[in-house]
């Protein structure tokens, strides 16, 4: 079974239906170990990632320090120096025609940071949205959120680093991870994996006999599945300490027969380890999805 699940029947209006796309998440992509599942734009896209799945915290930042540099993997490695691979280029849209930038380098360009207060964590009451977010289109196709206040700070080869210490930057850090895992082979991921996936001894040594097994230059996206992303439309934050946060995040679906708007939203687990927030493997299998008709109480990007 591939890192994604099936992309599901498309609809009239090129979409396909929530609750199909629903049932087969849910019965068709668990592999042995359990799956982590990110639903992307309307339904469209379910990346699974395999799996069933300090001493710092007063810091409102992580002192992480990285010197950018790219991987022997394909893409080819450029000279950091090489305008070339700084900046952006002219943008694109996503499947809903809004603006995605394309990065000159495909792991994307970390925006200058200006960090922002943004208030003690509630429970009862929707985070402040990061500042300045734009969004882009990285490793091979996945569509990503870059903030100018919580994150990240660099990108480092295929990988974004450096996330604020607060519930904006565990938002931001547990989709790049999971999207850029879900738009990578195996030989990138490995990498992912290896350096911002938390995950117990047994999970790692199967998911891992998995990549070995399928190559290093398998990915479980086509390019027809990842040209239907599209921006995530907000997120909120269910839980928040300094090591751990429980996001939601929610993607715009087909609207429900009836004419009501409607997300299908997904769940994923950030823990900060090593001064920076790293996406977290459940040891409890459960289905991380489900629908939302508002966006009452979730914080928009």
């Amino acid at each position: 079974m591939s890192r994604l699940g099936s992309l599901g029947s498309l609809g009239s209006q090129g979409s396909p239906d929530p609750e199909e796309q629903r049932r087969s998440i849910t019965t068709g992509t668990y592999l042995a170990i359990g799956v982590v599942v990110v639903v992307v734009a309307c339904a469209l896209v379910a990346v699974a990632v395999r799996l069933f799945g300090g001493d710092d915290a007063a810091e409102s930042r992580g002192p992480v320090e990285i010197v950018p540099s790219h991987p022997s993997a394909a893409p080819a490695a450029p000279d950091s120096a090489d305008d070339a691979t700084q900046g952006l280029g002219a943008p694109t849209v996503d499947r809903l025609g809004r603006r995605v930038d394309l990065p000159k380098w495909a792991g994307g360009w970390a925006l200058p940071q200006n960090q922002i207060e943004h208030g003690p964590y509630s429970p009862a009451a929707p985070v402040t949205a990061p500042a300045g977010v734009s969004w882009q289109k990285v490793n091979d196709g996945a569509i990503v959120p870059f903030s100018t206040s919580d994150g990240p700070i660099a990108v480092d080869g295929l990988t974004a680093v450096g996330f604020a210490h607060s519930p904006q930057g565990a938002a931001l850090a547990a989709w790049q991870i999971a999207m850029r895992l879900g738009a990578s082979n195996n030989e990138v991921a490995r990498k992912i994996y290896d350096r911002q996936v938390v995950m117990s001894d047994s999970q790692r040594r199967e998911l891992y006999s998995q990549l070995d097994s399928e190559g290093p230059y398998h990915r479980g996206a086509s390019d027809a599945v990842l040209s239907h992303q599209s921006k995530a439309d907000a997120f909120r934050v269910r839980e928040y300490a300094d090591d751990m946060a429980v996001i939601e995040y929610a993607s715009v679906a087909q609207k429900a027969d009836d004419g009501t708007d409607q997300w299908l939203t997904s769940r994923l687990i950030a823990s900060w380890v090593d001064g920076d927030w790293k996406l977290t493997f459940p040891e409890q299998l459960g289905d991380p999805t489900g629908t939302s008709t508002s966006l009452s109480g979730w914080t928009t990007w």
